[in-house]
C-alpha cells in the first residue's frame, strides 16, 4: 500500500510543479531531505519558501495583479507563456502590414493603380 503523501509533496508538484532535484537546489538541501518531507510533512519555513519561488509579482507601475508562476506570465484566469508572446507579436505585426495596405487600397489613386496593373498583366498574359 503506498503511503500518503504530505501537503508539502502537493504544494511542490500540483501548485509549483517542482521535480525533487530542482525542489533540493531551490530550498537549499538533500534530495533525501525534499522525499522525506514527501512523507513526513516539511518545516513551515520551507513550504513558505516554495511559495515565495513561485510567486513572483511584477512590482512595476500599470502591472498590479500580474505575476509569473512556473514560468509563465498570469493575470487573473489569463496566463502567457514566452512563445505564446512572441507569437503574439509576430501577429501584430502582420495585422499591422493588413492594416496599412487596407488603407493604401481605399485611396482613388491606388484603386486606379491596382485596377491597371491587373488589366495590363491580363493583357501581356
Amino acid at each position: 500500500m503506498a503511503r500518503k503523501k504530505s501537503a508539502f509533496y502537493h504544494l511542490r508538484i500540483k501548485r509549483v510543479g517542482l521535480n525533487e532535484e530542482r525542489t533540493a537546489e531551490v530550498l537549499g538541501v538533500s534530495v533525501d531531505d525534499v522525499l522525506r518531507w514527501d512523507i513526513e510533512g516539511a518545516p513551515v519555513m520551507a513550504e513558505r519558501l516554495l511559495f515565495l519561488w513561485d510567486r513572483k509579482n511584477v512590482g512595476h507601475e500599470g502591472w498590479s495583479g500580474f505575476y509569473f508562476s512556473r514560468g509563465a506570465l498570469i493575470y487573473k484566469k489569463l496566463r502567457w507563456r514566452p512563445e505564446n508572446l512572441l507569437k503574439y507579436h509576430e501577429y501584430i505585426e502582420l495585422i499591422g502590414k493588413l492594416e496599412m495596405e487596407v488603407e493604401r487600397l481605399k485611396s482613388w489613386k491606388s484603386i486606379r493603380y491596382t485596377i491597371a496593373e491587373k488589366i495590363a498583366k491580363s493583357i501581356s498574359g
